[in-house]
Protein backbone atom coordinates (compact mmCIF):
# COMPACT_ATOMS: atom_id res chain seq x y z
CA UNK A 1 0.00 0.00 0.00
CA UNK A 2 1.00 3.59 -0.58
CA UNK A 3 1.72 5.78 2.42
CA UNK A 4 1.68 9.54 2.13
CA UNK A 5 4.76 10.91 3.84
CA UNK A 6 4.18 14.67 3.65
CA UNK A 7 0.93 16.59 3.64
CA UNK A 8 1.74 20.26 3.95
CA UNK A 9 0.55 23.57 2.50
CA UNK A 10 4.01 24.02 0.89
CA UNK A 11 5.75 22.13 -1.92
CA UNK A 12 7.96 19.08 -1.21
CA UNK A 13 9.83 17.66 -4.25
CA UNK A 14 12.81 15.52 -5.34
CA UNK A 15 12.67 12.71 -2.75
CA UNK A 16 15.78 10.53 -2.43
CA UNK A 17 15.82 7.48 -0.15
CA UNK A 18 19.04 6.88 1.79
CA UNK A 19 20.98 3.68 0.99
CA UNK A 20 19.92 2.08 4.28
CA UNK A 21 16.26 3.03 3.69
CA UNK A 22 15.87 4.95 6.97
CA UNK A 23 15.89 8.52 5.65
CA UNK A 24 14.48 10.58 2.82
CA UNK A 25 16.23 13.73 1.61
CA UNK A 26 14.03 16.14 -0.32
CA UNK A 27 13.67 19.75 -1.38
CA UNK A 28 10.98 21.79 0.33
CA UNK A 29 9.68 25.33 0.24
CA UNK A 30 8.31 25.24 3.76
CA UNK A 31 10.28 28.29 4.91
CA UNK A 32 9.46 30.33 1.78
CA UNK A 33 12.44 29.27 -0.31
CA UNK A 34 13.83 25.94 -1.51
CA UNK A 35 16.06 24.14 0.99
CA UNK A 36 17.04 20.52 1.53
CA UNK A 37 15.44 18.57 4.36
CA UNK A 38 15.84 15.09 5.75
CA UNK A 39 13.03 12.96 7.14
CA UNK A 40 14.09 10.16 9.47
CA UNK A 41 11.57 7.39 8.77
CA UNK A 42 12.28 5.65 12.08
CA UNK A 43 11.55 8.71 14.26
CA UNK A 44 9.55 11.01 11.92
CA UNK A 45 12.08 13.74 12.79
CA UNK A 46 12.61 16.38 10.09
CA UNK A 47 15.98 18.16 9.86
CA UNK A 48 16.71 21.16 7.66
CA UNK A 49 19.98 20.38 5.86
CA UNK A 50 20.51 23.69 4.03
CA UNK A 51 19.42 27.19 4.95
CA UNK A 52 19.97 29.58 2.06
CA UNK A 53 17.70 31.95 0.14
CA UNK A 54 18.89 30.25 -3.07
CA UNK A 55 17.25 27.20 -4.61
CA UNK A 56 18.65 23.87 -3.35
CA UNK A 57 17.24 20.67 -4.86
CA UNK A 58 17.67 17.27 -6.52
CA UNK A 59 19.54 15.47 -3.71
CA UNK A 60 21.41 12.23 -4.39
CA UNK A 61 22.88 10.09 -1.58
CA UNK A 62 26.43 8.76 -1.47
CA UNK A 63 26.48 4.95 -1.09
CA UNK A 64 27.57 5.22 2.56
CA UNK A 65 24.70 7.61 3.35
CA UNK A 66 27.04 10.26 4.79
CA UNK A 67 26.87 12.78 1.94
CA UNK A 68 24.40 14.32 -0.47
CA UNK A 69 25.17 15.71 -3.90
CA UNK A 70 22.64 18.38 -4.87
CA UNK A 71 22.06 21.28 -7.23
CA UNK A 72 22.03 24.86 -6.00
CA UNK A 73 21.28 28.10 -7.83
CA UNK A 74 23.81 30.68 -6.69
CA UNK A 75 25.24 33.70 -8.50
CA UNK A 76 22.70 33.26 -11.34
CA UNK A 77 23.88 29.72 -12.11
CA UNK A 78 23.17 26.09 -11.18
CA UNK A 79 26.10 24.11 -9.77
CA UNK A 80 26.53 20.79 -7.96
CA UNK A 81 27.53 20.77 -4.29
CA UNK A 82 28.34 18.01 -1.80
CA UNK A 83 26.96 18.18 1.75
CA UNK A 84 28.21 16.20 4.73
CA UNK A 85 24.93 15.14 6.41
CA UNK A 86 26.79 13.84 9.47
CA UNK A 87 28.30 17.28 10.16
CA UNK A 88 25.99 20.09 9.10
CA UNK A 89 28.35 22.73 10.53
CA UNK A 90 30.75 21.85 7.71
CA UNK A 91 30.26 24.09 4.67
CA UNK A 92 29.04 22.35 1.49
CA UNK A 93 31.76 21.55 -1.05
CA UNK A 94 31.40 23.11 -4.49
CA UNK A 95 31.94 20.24 -6.96
CA UNK A 96 31.30 22.09 -10.21
CA UNK A 97 32.36 25.66 -10.81
CA UNK A 98 31.57 26.47 -14.40
CA UNK A 99 29.77 29.47 -15.88
CA UNK A 100 27.40 27.00 -17.57
CA UNK A 101 24.63 25.18 -15.69
CA UNK A 102 25.51 21.93 -13.87
CA UNK A 103 22.61 20.07 -12.27
CA UNK A 104 20.71 16.81 -11.67
CA UNK A 105 23.48 14.88 -9.84
CA UNK A 106 23.40 11.09 -9.50
CA UNK A 107 25.95 9.47 -7.18
CA UNK A 108 27.42 6.21 -8.47
CA UNK A 109 26.96 3.01 -6.41
CA UNK A 110 30.76 2.74 -6.13
CA UNK A 111 30.87 6.19 -4.54
CA UNK A 112 33.74 7.61 -6.59
CA UNK A 113 31.77 9.26 -9.43
CA UNK A 114 28.85 11.62 -9.75
CA UNK A 115 26.96 11.88 -13.04
CA UNK A 116 25.27 15.21 -13.77
CA UNK A 117 23.80 17.30 -16.57
CA UNK A 118 25.85 20.22 -17.88
CA UNK A 119 25.65 22.81 -20.63
CA UNK A 120 29.37 23.61 -20.39
CA UNK A 121 30.08 22.58 -23.98
CA UNK A 122 27.07 24.43 -25.40
CA UNK A 123 24.85 21.32 -25.39
CA UNK A 124 22.87 19.70 -22.59
CA UNK A 125 25.03 16.62 -22.04
CA UNK A 126 25.69 14.01 -19.37
CA UNK A 127 29.02 14.47 -17.61
CA UNK A 128 30.87 12.46 -14.97
CA UNK A 129 32.82 13.98 -12.07
CA UNK A 130 35.53 11.56 -10.94
CA UNK A 131 35.97 12.31 -7.24
CA UNK A 132 39.41 10.64 -7.06
CA UNK A 133 40.85 12.99 -9.70
CA UNK A 134 41.91 16.60 -9.50
CA UNK A 135 43.15 16.90 -13.08
CA UNK A 136 40.77 15.82 -15.83
CA UNK A 137 38.04 15.34 -13.24
CA UNK A 138 35.14 16.03 -15.63
CA UNK A 139 34.31 13.85 -18.63
CA UNK A 140 31.51 14.40 -21.17
CA UNK A 141 30.09 10.93 -21.78
CA UNK A 142 27.05 11.63 -23.94
CA UNK A 143 28.61 14.16 -26.36
CA UNK A 144 25.26 14.76 -28.00
CA UNK A 145 24.67 17.24 -30.75
CA UNK A 146 21.23 18.83 -30.96
CA UNK A 147 19.87 16.37 -28.38
CA UNK A 148 18.98 17.41 -24.82
CA UNK A 149 20.25 14.77 -22.38
CA UNK A 150 18.82 14.69 -18.86
CA UNK A 151 18.15 12.67 -15.69
CA UNK A 152 21.18 10.34 -15.35
CA UNK A 153 20.58 7.14 -13.35
CA UNK A 154 23.13 4.46 -12.44
CA UNK A 155 22.52 0.72 -12.57
CA UNK A 156 22.77 -0.90 -9.10
CA UNK A 157 26.18 -2.42 -9.92
CA UNK A 158 27.52 0.92 -11.23
CA UNK A 159 28.54 -0.55 -14.59
CA UNK A 160 25.88 1.25 -16.64
CA UNK A 161 24.41 4.73 -16.76
CA UNK A 162 21.03 5.50 -18.31
CA UNK A 163 19.61 8.93 -19.17
CA UNK A 164 16.77 10.49 -21.07
CA UNK A 165 17.30 12.29 -24.35
CA UNK A 166 15.02 14.75 -26.13
CA UNK A 167 15.61 14.70 -29.88
CA UNK A 168 13.32 17.18 -31.62
CA UNK A 169 10.62 16.79 -28.98
CA UNK A 170 10.80 12.97 -28.81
Amino acid sequence: PLTRITNNPWDDIHPAISPDGTKIAYSSRQNGYWDLYQLDLTTDEVTRLTDTPQYDGAPSWSPDGQYLAYESYKQDNLDVYILNTANLSEAPILLTDDKASDYSPAWSPGGREIAFVSTRNGQQDIWIARLDKTNDRFINISKSTEILDDHPAWSPDGKNLAWGANDSGS
